[in-house]
């Protein structure tokens, strides 16, 4: 099965569909600029696509997420440009439980957020309805949240669930 990319300005969570579409050349400029765009992965088939990625260097800022079958958000990698390269700052799992709703419709019931600075603190946060918990810890190594600055189009390495 071979995967294709889109490009689009914005992904629309709730009509799941692209905001202003890109030629493949507008993305590439926007790139180069530092604009905001985002590539969007369709594997062969699917109506919803597998994963995003959002990038706006401009601000620092790019973001990988996953999506589920039903268009949602299933896990997202918010990455901070530091020292010319990514830095991963924020992990978030989405979990909706038995719902069926599509897209930016449906409302996680519980979500998990793991946050990161350079010098080694992982906060993590557990929201469950109104309950919230959360958990620290230092010295943790954070070697493997470095990734290179991605050539436009080539986001292997970005996209890599495993971390």
């Amino acid at each position: 099965m071979t995967s294709y990319w889109t490009y689009c300005e914005e992904w629309n969570n709730l009509s799941e569909e692209a905001m202003d579409p890109l030629t493949p050349e507008q993305a590439h400029a926007r790139h180069t600029s530092g604009d905001l765009y985002t590539a969007v992965l369709f594997a062969d088939g699917n109506a919803s696509p597998e994963l995003r990625v959002e990038v706006r260097l401009e601000t620092g800022f790019t973001a990988v997420i996953f999506m589920d079958k039903l268009g949602r958000d299933e896990l997202r990698y918010s990455f901070a440009v530091m020292n010319g390269a990514l830095f991963l700052k924020t992990v978030r799992i989405y979990d909706y439980g038995d719902s069926e709703e599509r897209g930016g419709y449906a409302d996680a019931w519980r979500m998990e957020s793991y946050d990161f600075t350079p010098d080694g603190i992982a906060v993590q946060e557990i929201e469950v309805g109104d309950e919230v918990s959360s958990e620290s810890r230092r010295n943790i190594d954070m070697a493997s949240n470095w990734e290179p600055f991605p050539q436009f189009g080539a986001y292997d390495s970005l996209i890599r669930r495993e971390r």
